[in-house]
């Protein structure tokens, strides 16, 4: 902070000084503004990475919920064999124990598949909330970049050189 007075300075070290104090404060904007964008643009290629990885899970779970489909309809299947194998045989009890067992699995099955279904909606669910909140940054982004775009970077530049002789 130097004071310029009108009778110590002439009037080339007053306008060499304004000089130096405007390019001080337009590089103090830059480097504001570039850090600003790092952090966008890191949190952006974050987001990103993370939308990736839940699609792939969820492809991972719709496998999983598919081979648990295809299990319960083999075990359905042994489960009626046995059923037509056991009807005219005297250890029967004993048959019927092996079906209620099977029964039991095809419970199991049929819950682990519902409950991949229910985790895979809740990740698709998840994934398009992420890609929507994505777009609104994208959009703030691009706002953001209109501002600061040549004709008004003119401008402003203009404004603050009349807004600086009256600081000083």
């Amino acid at each position: 902070r130097v004071a310029i007075t009108a009778g110590t300075a002439s009037p080339s070290a007053q306008e060499h000084i304004l000089m130096k104090l405007f390019r001080a404060q337009r590089n103090f904007y830059i480097t504001g503004i570039s850090l600003f964008l790092l952090i966008v643009l890191r949190t952006m290629l974050m987001r990103v990475s993370k939308v990736a990885r839940l699609e792939a899970n969820y492809e991972a779970m719709q496998k999983q919920a598919a081979s648990a489909g295809s299990m319960n309809k083999t075990l359905l299947d042994e489960n009626s064999a046995l059923k037509k194998m056991t009807e005219g045989k005297e250890d029967l009890l004993e048959e019927v124990k092996k079906m209620e067992e099977l029964k039991d699995q095809v419970k199991a099955a049929e819950k682990k598949a519902s409950q991949s279904k229910a985790d895979a909606d809740a990740m698709r669910k998840q994934s398009e909330n992420l890609t929507m909140e994505y777009d609104r940054l994208l959009t703030e982004h691009q706002k953001l970049q209109d501002l600061i775009t040549p004709g008004d970077k003119k401008e402003k530049s203009t404004d603050c050189d009349s807004a600086l002789i009256p600081l000083l």
